[in-house]
């Protein structure tokens, strides 16, 4: 009884989704045969943080549809490209213009229709997506706070003194300054598993930063770990005070608006999850900030059902803006957050 209950619940998803299907699409062939037999083309990167994000979608949509076929497609973007210069530099060099430098290539195969559906961190996706695609779903987040991953030689002294972190992020780079203000910051590119060895193999190096998030999906200990036969420890940041990237630890589905698996996929959306980076993409799309812009910021659900939004600003040559906004629609708490750091800005006048 218990398997067949289980099984009209799934034909019901089934039906359910079919009939998403527009009628001007019941022409094409190739459109009903992959959803009568649920299957599914989704493009990612190829990074081994990449291909677990999209396991982890693959076991979401399974879930949700269990006879799902999901065929998994790697794709190279600019930013996997481009390891020579730093991130914010990619952008101007390659051409991807204002799109992520880790989404544009992917965006150009959900456009020509050879994937249908894009796993992405979602802060590598800028605050407002073309018209042609749609966020369909982001999965429950993970840890918010960045780590520090030091050698277990080098300790961890209150004003970063005698560290040299390697990093490429901008963002990071001013919260080192601030938080760990003796701390030194060297730039480096590539994905963990590589800047892991870069520390490991270069004793120069004290540590890189890295997120707590993409650490937990590779598997790796919380407290520490040996890279090349090196002891690294990683040090938890409280998110407080060393601010993530807007959007850390989400994990976004992409589709293309208005195609028959945008509703599929939207099955699999976390709703808490979901006003949490409303908020912090919104934010994001007011402040036209791409990873050039020294920036970090995270929204939160009390119990209460309030988002509370934390955010830190870098000014050009003026000292950082903290700031925290509470309300109930995530839209408007990242428009009182705008215009409440407008008025902290050395060049704001009042009307």
């Amino acid at each position: 009884a218990g398997r067949r209950a289980n099984s009209l619940h799934h034909k019901s998803k089934i039906t359910y989704f079919l009939s998403q299907i527009p009628y001007s699409h019941l022409a094409n062939p190739r459109i009903v045969c992959y959803n009568a037999r649920m299957h599914i083309r989704i493009g990612t990167r190829g990074s081994e943080l990449a291909l677990a994000q999209t396991r982890l979608a693959i076991a979401a949509l399974q879930a949700a549809y269990p006879d799902l076929e999901c065929e998994v497609r790697i794709i190279t973007t600019a930013g996997d490209r481009r390891t020579d210069i730093p991130l914010h530099r990619v952008n101007a060099e390659t051409g991807t213009g204002d799109k992520g430098v880790f989404i544009a290539a992917i965006e150009d195969e959900l456009a020509a229709g050879t994937i249908d559906c894009a796993v992405h961190s979602l802060k590598d996706m800028p605050g407002v997506l073309d018209e042609r695609f749609a966020l369909a779903a982001v999965l429950p987040r993970e840890e918010i706070q960045d780590v520090l991953v030091l050698r277990e030689s080098a300790g961890l002294p209150a004003d970063g003194a005698g560290l040299c972190i390697a990093t490429g992020s901008v963002r990071r780079t001013h919260l080192m300054k601030s938080v760990f203000p003796k701390a030194q910051t060297v730039p480096v590119r590539g994905n963990v598993a590589t800047r892991l060895r870069k520390v490991a193999e270069n004793p120069e190096l004290s540590g890189t930063l890295l997120a707590r998030a993409g650490l937990n999906r590779l598997g790796y200990d919380r407290e520490g770990f040996e890279v090349a036969g090196v002891p690294l420890r990683v040090h938890g940041l409280n998110p407080e005070t060393f601010c993530p990237a807007l959007g850390q630890g989400a994990v976004a589905l992409e589709t293309r608006r208005g195609d028959v698996f945008e509703p599929l996929v939207a099955a699999v959306n976390d709703e808490a999850t979901s006003r949490a980076i409303r908020c912090e993409r919104a934010f994001l799309h007011l402040l036209n900030a791409d990873c050039s812009v020294p920036v970090g910021g995270y929204a939160r659900l009390t119990d209460a059902g309030e988002l509370r939004f934390r955010v830190v600003y870098y000014p050009p040559a003026a000292a950082p803006v903290t700031l925290d906004v509470s309300g109930r629609e995530p839209e408007a708490v990242a428009q009182a957050a705008y215009e409440q750091l407008q008025k902290h800005l050395p060049n704001h006048h009042d009307a």
